[in-house]
């Protein structure tokens, strides 16, 4: 049996791309992140727009009608089937400022200082090299202009026992299994790092509720964890899931099951 192995970001774009077709459909997670990085990072009518991780588009849509018809938005993600579903919903929803393409957030096929902003939700933590990515954002922004970035940092102690499940049952993947969350991942100093002056790093909480067990567990599907569920045994995802169910059962409510998601918001502006 094969161990858990550090960040692969193909293997990660195949986990999402296997999701893709019912991404963040069970509970609109993603996208209201990505809404909510899009009001911080302030966009103006006009403005470029760079989207590293676009996934489904959850912080490229709302940031299209953000820089209107005169603005323009490339959303970039790793998963073909990503870029492909999205590519599709900008052009059902007719918008003539926005693209998709696939490419790789640690090495960006674009010019440099030809944005002026730079979009990034819930994927720097994900990646082999981050800190390669934030140089790569750096690169590509225009002097004076900003990156607005976030991060998961937790969903509470009640939803500890996910990583505790997760570090019991990799072990007994059949193959080699990607770590879907980074902890102590410091997205501010990451940042920094690469040359960005942060101008504000705060953390926000959102209630997100799940019907019941099972509807968090079709959840579960359609994010990182999907790459453990994929590589056990059916016996061993049967336990995995019985276990986390009991879990849930503990603090599910009439409404159903709580999540209160935390996640780091990062605004920081490269220098002039």
């Amino acid at each position: 049996m094969m161990q858990i192995v550090d960040y692969d970001a193909e293997e990660i774009a195949n986990v999402f791309g296997r999701a893709a077709e019912t991404y963040d459909t069970v509970i609109p997670f993603f996208a209201r992140f990505g809404a909510r990085l899009v009001e911080l990072a302030d966009l103006r009518e006009g403005q470029s727009v760079l989207d590293v991780g676009s996934g489904w588009g959850a912080t490229l849509l709302p940031a299209a009608g953000r820089v209107g018809p005169t603005g323009r938005v490339l959303g970039v993600d790793l998963s073909e089937e990503m870029v492909g579903l999205l590519g599709l919903e900008i052009e059902h929803r007719g918008l003539r400022n926005a693209k998709a393409r696939r490419m790789d957030a640690e090495a960006l096929d674009v010019a440099d200082n030809s944005f002026d902003v730079a979009l990034s939700s819930f994927v720097l933590h994900l990646l082999p090299h981050p800190d390669a990515a934030a140089g790569e954002l750096r690169r590509v922004l225009r002097p004076g202009r900003r990156v607005a970035a976030s991060a998961p940092t937790g969903a509470g102690r009640q939803w500890d026992f996910l990583m505790r499940l997760f570090r019991r049952f990799a072990p007994r993947a059949t193959r080699s299994v990607p770590l879907p969350i980074r902890a102590n991942f410091d997205l501010a100093s990451i940042l920094s790092s690469a040359g960005f002056e942060v101008l504000r790093s705060n953390q926000e909480q959102m209630e997100f509720r799940f019907a019941d067990e099972q509807a968090w567990w079709e959840w579960a599907w359609l994010h990182g964890m999907r790459a453990l569920f994929e590589a056990l045994a059916p016996s061993d995802l049967d336990q995995l899931r019985d276990e986390a169910f009991s879990e849930l059962v503990a603090f599910r409510t009439p409404q159903g099951v709580p999540m209160n998601q935390t996640v780091t918001f990062v605004v920081a502006q490269k220098p002039s």
